[in-house]
């Protein structure tokens, strides 16, 4: 028996597939309907779903979301998303890499039929190799399919200082994911740097977009070489390259990274640059992650290039800044410390800089080049945060450079100042980030303009796929979720606090057409605006 489940935050859309696809000639037995994510979770969970077919564009939670919930659950599903925007056709065959098909919407019935017939091949194979191998079978199959979330996490605890550096602990977490120290014993990073997009991209569009290229990586960088393609958490996409006895040359790997990055500026519209790290021992990756993110943090001058972390290249000028080679991989990772609340660590590691100012050969210049250094690091770890610079000097006044840099003791006094200052800041209790309050606030008090969400960015002074991270990282909502969200709040308290008419209201939140605000009222509230209406007028 084959079951399949259809979802779509579009009831017609829903209705349509399950009056126009021949289920049965193409061997269904049943079919289920969701119209949003939790609706498709409750059935999931209720009936041994076989295939999915699921709209990427819901809200609230979207149909990638939707797969990860399935994913991190172990369910062995086939899936077959489907998307409106005709322009991810090379998106089609990376996203097939991840083991779900791509159609384009309004969908052809007779597509979907050979696409279902396909993915009914796949379930029929998997049952009858799980019943050749009986339990067993299943377990190893459901281990299979959790095995690169759980690696993935693997990495992300060990870059974020969540499993120690020492041989001992790393094998200990690489065995509990059936991992021998061995075949990681050596390995080199690929940091991607999305710098930016060519065409317009609303947020979702933009998650669609990186998981291609996550899936691209996986194909082009990874070919032939073990390793795993991760997402570590504050978005960046990273390639951990095995090297074993016998490693890509220099050549090879630039000429894997210029058929990616050339791929992605072709197919997927955006612009970006590979930073290639050293070998390193795996007891040594964090300092390679940690010179990755400072070399891609300094290059401003070096755009959809290919840039290695011992070269000199992607530097302003072409050359180290004045006190740019003071900022070096260790002083990123006091911004680590920063960000993380370690200021014991952060104070000590601080103290151990300053005592090594050796008063008889510092000149201003050095004094100087180390200020700026410093402030780099906090500003850095700020950034990070959503945080102002202007933050920084609220609660205490610290030396300016004049006076920093006129002694080693001046320099000493400040230093302590500035790490005493961000530390407090670090620290306040922040529910959310002053960037999304400004953001927020924005929204609240535009609500009858349309709000795009490079304007939103520029009121608050950062980049767009930043904005975008950030936003969602505070709230758990898309930038665009929010929005709707506010904007049908606002509807509902018009509807029943005045007398005016639902196409005014319409009309006074940008929405020009009435047909399609009272669409996505009824996706917000669960009813047309006339029927909110209803129990509030006046008898």
């Amino acid at each position: 028996m084959i079951r399949v489940l259809i979802v779509d935050d579009e009831i017609y859309a829903v209705k349509g597939l399950r009056s126009g696809v021949r289920w049965e000639k193409i061997g269904v037995d049943e079919v289920y309907e969701a119209y949003h994510a939790p609706m498709a979770q409750q059935v999931l969970l209720e009936q041994p779903i076989d295939i999915v077919i699921c709209d990427i564009e819901m809200p609230e939670t979207s149909g990638l979301e939707l797969m990860e919930w399935v994913k991190e659950r172990g369910l062995q599903l086939e899936t077959v998303v489907l998307t409106c925007h005709s322009e991810f056709a090379y998106a089609q065959k990376a996203m097939h890499l991840g083991g779900f098909e791509y159609l384009l919407k309004p969908v052809v019935y007779t597509e979907l039929e050979n696409v279902l017939l396909n993915a009914i091949s796949r379930v029929t194979e998997k049952r009858r190799i799980s019943e050749t191998d009986d339990q067993y079978g299943k377990i190893v199959e459901l281990w299979n399919s959790r095995k690169p979330m759980l690696i993935e996490r693997f990495w992300q605890d060990l870059l974020e200082r969540r499993i120690s550096m020492d041989r001992e602990s790393i094998a200990r977490s690489l065995a509990a994911y059936d991992m021998a120290l061995g075949a990681v014993e050596k390995l080199r990073l690929i940091l991607i740097s999305v710098e930016s997009w060519e065409k317009p991209l609303n947020e979702r569009d933009e998650l669609i977009m990186e998981f291609a290229l996550r899936k691209a990586a996986e194909e082009v960088l990874l070919l032939g070489i073990p390793g795993n393609v991760i997402q570590d958490h504050r978005g960046n996409i990273l390639v951990v390259l095995h090297q074993g006895e016998t490693e890509a040359t220099r050549e090879e790997l630039e000429a894997r990274c210029r058929e990616y990055r050339d791929a992605c500026n072709s197919y997927f519209y955006c612009r970006l640059s590979c930073y290639i790290g050293d070998t390193t021992p795996v007891t040594d990756v964090l300092n390679s992650y940690l010179a990755l993110l400072n070399k891609e943090y300094r290059n401003v001058n070096m755009a959809n290039g290919i840039i290695w972390s011992g070269d000199a290249t992607g530097i302003s000028g072409g050359e180290a800044a004045p006190h740019a080679h003071v900022m070096t991989s260790s002083m990123l990772d006091w911004a680590d410390l920063l960000e993380q609340g370690l200021l014991r660590e952060l104070d000590t590691k601080l103290e151990d800089w300053i005592e090594q100012l050796d008063t008889g050969t510092v000149t201003v210049e050095t004094l100087t080049a180390s200020y700026h250094a410093l402030l780099q690091v906090v500003y850095y770890a700020m950034h990070r945060k959503g945080l102002q610079a202007q933050q920084l000097y609220e609660e205490r006044s610290c030396p300016g450079l004049e006076t920093a840099t006129r002694s080693v003791v001046h320099f000493k006094t400040w230093v302590r100042c500035i790490a005493a200052s961000a530390g407090s800041l670090f620290l306040r209790p922040l529910a959310i980030s002053p960037v999304v309050q400004k953001v927020k606030a924005h929204i609240a008090g535009n609500l009858h303009e349309e709000l795009t969400r490079e304007q939103l960015a520029a009121t608050a002074f950062v980049n767009p796929a930043y904005l975008s991270r950030l936003f969602r990282k505070e709230t758990g909502m898309v930038l665009t979720d929010y929005i709707l969200q506010e904007k049908m709040r606002k509807a509902a308290e018009l509807l029943t606090t005045t007398d005016r008419s639902i196409s005014d209201i319409a009309d006074g939140l940008n929405y020009g057409n009435f047909s399609y605000f009272a669409r996505l009222f009824r996706k917000v509230h669960g009813v047309t605006p006339h029927d909110y209406r209803k129990p509030y007028r006046k008898v």
